[in-house]
């Protein structure tokens, strides 16, 4: 019998704590978190998987969203402490978002949806916060794509290219099937909202400001939040 490292043995079996839970089809449990999205753009900021550095500033200040290229996806997947160590100070990080099509079959969609929440409760495992991406195809397998959800924390959601490939309304149906499963969470998307869209969403309108290059610019080193959030809440100015 074959003898492997823990790190080594995680990535094979990919085996988890026994306190998290498994939905149908096996695949893991991202729990609900307590995460303050209020101030996102006005504070708080996303960022690109392929931009959060261990050395980045204001990383306590960064979600990390994991909307890029499955090659990307999988390097982190295949290397889950590494991906650890990376995002480790960041304030939330998004769970990996493999691509789904309609043209997958079910097994296809059911291990896209296993690594996806796999990594989320790996995070959380570790003590971080983690914000399940949701994504889905058509009404057939909304049972595979919601899996390993649970109302109430909040997801994340994108409508990047869904214009441009023709898949709006398969979008927005499964957009609503969403909301009828898990009322009372909440949503950041990242793109424009669609019509027929909710407002009560953070929406990240630019992809471009999912990058939090806000602290890059020496011009804009002091930086001055709006007096409000984007619900509408009132901003906490630090003394500003």
């Amino acid at each position: 019998m074959l003898v492997y490292d823990n790190q080594e043995y995680t990535c094979i079996i990919r085996q988890l704590p026994d306190f998290v839970q498994r939905d149908q089809y096996g695949i893991p449990v991202i729990e609900p978190e307590n995460i303050d999205i209020s101030d996102i753009n006005n504070g708080k900021w996303l960022i690109n998987l392929s931009n959060a550095t261990s050395g980045a500033k204001n990383r306590e200040c960064k979600i990390v969203h994991c909307f890029a290229e499955d090659k990307m996806l999988w390097k982190k997947y295949n290397t889950p402490y590494r991906f650890l160590e990376q995002v480790s100070e960041y304030y939330a990080v998004a769970s990996l978002d493999f691509s789904m099509d309609e043209e997958m079959v079910e097994a296809q969609l059911i291990g896209a949806t296993f690594r996806n929440r796999w990594s989320g409760a790996f995070l959380q495992v570790h003590g971080k916060r983690a914000i399940p991406t949701v994504g889905w195809t058509t009404e057939k397998f909304y049972d595979i794509t919601f899996s390993g959800l649970r109302d109430g924390g909040t997801f994340m959601i994108s409508t990047m290219n869904v214009k441009e490939d023709g898949r709006e309304q398969m979008f927005l149906r499964g957009y609503r099937e969403m909301r009828k499963r898990f009322p009372h969470t909440k949503l950041v998307c990242v793109g424009n909202p669609l019509k027929g869209m909710d407002d009560d969403i953070c929406y990240v309108k630019f992809y471009r400001e999912s990058f939090g290059s806000w602290d890059r610019n020496p011009e804009k080193a002091f930086w001055q939040p709006g007096l409000f959030n984007w619900d509408g809440s009132a901003a906490n100015l630090g003394g500003m």
